[in-house]
């Protein structure tokens, strides 16, 4: 990809995690590049283009991410999972908040979009399962429990992704998130569990605070 690519994708997603898919325009992302309206067509003829060349790059760094092959059994595993999805997240905030917008106007990249979610919460069930086998975790007290927990700690996620993201400092953000997730879990942690977190996760997670 040339440099002028890489610069109207970079400006285009910055903008789109900022200000919302549907409030940017060709020319506001012109403006940020620095070229013409029309220098910005020759390399991207449309807003949609440029959308799906950004669904790309993110689809380049997610489906390693969620792959069926990917394992992390020990909670320091997901914890370190988890700092990987928060920059997933930040970087490409756009895409999983305006799902509404995204929906409407580009269905078959919503549809890979929920096929996204679905692995990753997928994921964070088998994370569960894996570590009740391991002793780490509580057996589910009913039917799909930990498929619901995956999913509650998801949507979570996505609402933490709504509030004021330039709010402290870029360590202090990362540990917020952490914490939120971790928050979820805590309850259904053996006492084994509970010895291994506050060995390792909880003495991480202090070691944020300035």
């Amino acid at each position: 990809m040339n440099n002028t690519k890489t610069k109207i994708l970079t400006a285009a997603l910055h903008l789109f995690n900022q200000h919302g898919l549907v409030n940017v325009r060709l020319q506001q992302i012109a403006d940020e590049v620095g070229i013409s309206v029309g220098n910005l067509a020759y390399h991207y003829y449309s807003k949609e283009a440029i959308v799906k060349a950004i669904d790309q790059e993110l689809s380049n760094e997610i489906i390693p991410f969620i792959s069926k092959d990917r394992l992390f059994l020990s909670l320091m595993d997901f914890d370190n999972h988890l700092a990987r999805f928060y920059h997933l997240l930040r970087n490409y905030s756009f895409y999983f908040i305006d799902l509404l917008e995204l929906k409407r106007a580009y269905p078959k990249l919503y549809k890979k979009q929920d096929n996204y979610i679905q692995q990753i919460t997928q994921q964070i069930e088998n994370w569960f399962t894996t570590n009740i086998q391991r002793g780490l975790i509580l057996p589910a007290i009913r039917p799909k429990h930990y498929k619901i927990i995956a999913h509650t700690i998801w949507m979570i996620i996505t609402f933490w992704l709504t509030q004021p993201i330039d709010k402290g400092l870029p360590e202090e953000r990362e540990r917020v998130f952490k914490e939120v997730v971790w928050s979820q879990i805590l309850p259904y942690l053996t006492e084994t569990g509970r010895l291994e977190f506050d060995l390792m996760i909880e003495r991480l997670l202090d070691s944020y605070t300035p």
